[in-house]
């Protein structure tokens, strides 16, 4: 389903074929495996007409053949990439005089060496129709993620019960690493643990410090079978003040409130101007974006921001994540995933985002 409907974005767009690569055994492109299920080294061609098929070397061959979903041709020895691709296309008669590549991550080197073989080629760049697509999710990713989600909960919830037996930054971050692999996933991104006035920064690092007292940021999300999770609580460390209590409340409060308020059809950017409505005289102090839809990716559409022009819909999974920092003295986030399926929004995290208080000196 999900090819045939990028099939006829590329006959709109007037586009031959789109052409994915990976070459790099540390990474693979995205759009590859969401089209076809294989990670490994090679190319997909995705024609506007024809069947989808992977070109892969002999040493992947076997595994293609088993990981994909597509037709796969072994890629010639002592060939090219481009070279045994321009090969297959005459073969098959497909045609090429328009080819879309991802540009975001499609590199120059690759670009170069694909002009050299197919020198006659028009490039375009399919970055946002591969975005916009992997938008709204099947429902095998739904489960994915839903599972995703449950991993990254159960491995939070522990970290904050045992939060009194650590005793820097980079211990709770080892703890959060070790668990992950564990339970067979991988990190979705490095996690944040930003303790005391490191707090009030969203992109903090942790460090091999004493965890400081006041509040402490927690940022971690799982990667499980390509599929992302991305949560955040904020404990506190030591007895908060009133007024610190107060501003906790008030940011839990927007976000349970725009949470509520998501429908389908809505702007995206709607929900960051409720934001800072309710955040009132903090909104100022509120200083990235609301959220982001997760997927393949950690960041991908939509985009939850004051200037989007996207619109809520079906089968989209997106966190909202408001923050409060007050520069050099502390700084608070809650961030959950939110699923929208037939119409109905489903918080998918659901590790309790009430203040929790560990006692000074007890960690």
């Amino acid at each position: 389903m999900k090819t045939k409907k990028f099939q006829k974005a590329l006959e709109k767009r007037k586009i031959d074929l789109a052409l994915f690569c990976t070459l790099d055994s540390d990474s693979f492109d995205k759009n590859m495996f969401y089209f076809s299920g294989y990670k490994g080294m090679g190319c997909l061609v995705v024609s506007k007409k024809k069947k989808p098929f992977l070109l892969v070397p002999q040493m992947e061959y076997e595994r293609a053949k088993e990981a994909s979903r597509c037709r796969v041709i072994e890629w010639k020895k002592g060939l090219k990439l481009f070279e045994a691709l321009e090969e297959v296309l005459a073969k098959q008669k497909i045609s090429h005089a328009t080819v879309g590549v991802d540009q975001s991550i499609f590199s120059i080197s690759l670009y170069k060496s694909l002009r050299k073989h197919l020198r006659q080629i028009k490039v375009r760049d399919i970055t946002k129709d591969c975005l916009q697509l992997r938008a709204q999710k099947t429902k095998e990713e739904i489960q994915l993620i839903r599972k995703s989600c449950r991993i990254a909960d159960s491995i939070l919830k522990e970290c904050i019960k045992k939060f009194h037996t650590f005793k820097t930054e980079k211990e709770v971050e080892v703890f959060l690493h070790t668990q992950t692999i564990k339970r067979g996933c991988t990190l979705a991104f490095d996690p944040i643990i930003a303790s005391g006035k490191g707090a009030s920064m969203p992109h903090y690092e942790p460090q091999e410090v004493t965890i400081r007292k006041g509040f402490c940021v927690i940022d971690f999300g799982v990667n499980y079978k390509g599929y992302h999770s991305d949560i955040t609580r904020t404990i506190y460390l030591g007895n908060p003040k009133e007024e610190e209590r107060k501003v906790y409340s008030l940011l839990l409060q927007a976000q349970r409130e725009v949470i509520r308020s998501i429908r389908t059809g809505k702007l995206c950017s709607g929900s960051y101007k409720e934001t800072q409505k309710i955040l009132g005289e903090y909104a100022e102090y509120f200083t990235h974006g609301l959220g982001h839809g997760i997927g393949l990716q950690i960041h991908e559409l939509p985009n939850i921001s004051p200037n989007s022009k996207e619109k809520y819909q079906n089968n989209q999974v997106f966190t909202i994540e408001p923050g409060i920092y007050m520069p050099g003295k502390w700084g608070m986030r809650i961030e959950d995933d939110i699923l929208i399926y037939n119409g109905k929004r489903e918080v998918l995290t659901k590790v309790p985002r009430k203040l929790i208080t560990i006692k000074a000196g007890s960690h």
